[in-house]
């Protein structure tokens, strides 16, 4: 039991060496708020997105669009939803090049949540300020009452 145990251990922990591709405490830019060395910006294509009116159960999918417009590599280190009805599905784990783009993938499910929604994703990156709250609204509205 130990021995498989230990060769469990030792394959997970061989599994998890740093990849040119995964996102390294050394990469991140962290300066102090009076630096005046080069940052990343962190700009969207828009911040808000209303998907509308949507049936109870319904998926809503969106993508948001970012670009870094600063000076310095840009790299995500969270991307947290307000509610387990909205999860953030995909978004850059590598650093993002200045005046390149990116995108961060949400999905809203809208069931058993009939009204107005009001939905926040909070962007956290090595930016200042680090956290940018990106807003998805909308209204679920539900089968009709019999009468």
């Amino acid at each position: 039991m130990r021995t498989l145990l230990l060769a469990t251990l030792i394959v997970f922990f061989s599994a998890c060496g740093n990849t040119p591709e995964e996102v390294t405490v050394d990469m991140i830019h962290f300066p102090d708020e009076n630096s005046d060395t080069d940052m990343p910006e962190i700009k969207f294509e828009e911040e808000v997105y209303d998907f509308g009116r949507v049936a109870e159960g319904e998926l809503v999918d969106h993508t948001y669009i970012f670009e870094n417009t600063g000076d310095a590599p840009l790299v995500l280190t969270a991307v947290e939803t307000t509610c387990g009805c909205t999860a953030a599905k995909t978004w850059p784990k590598e650093p993002i090049a200045p005046g390149e783009k990116g995108r961060i993938d949400i999905q809203f499910n809208s069931d058993k949540r009939i009204g107005t929604q009001n939905k926040s994703i909070t962007v956290v990156a090595n930016t200042r300020p680090a956290k940018t709250v990106l807003a998805l609204r909308g209204e679920v509205v539900g089968p009709d009452k019999p009468e």
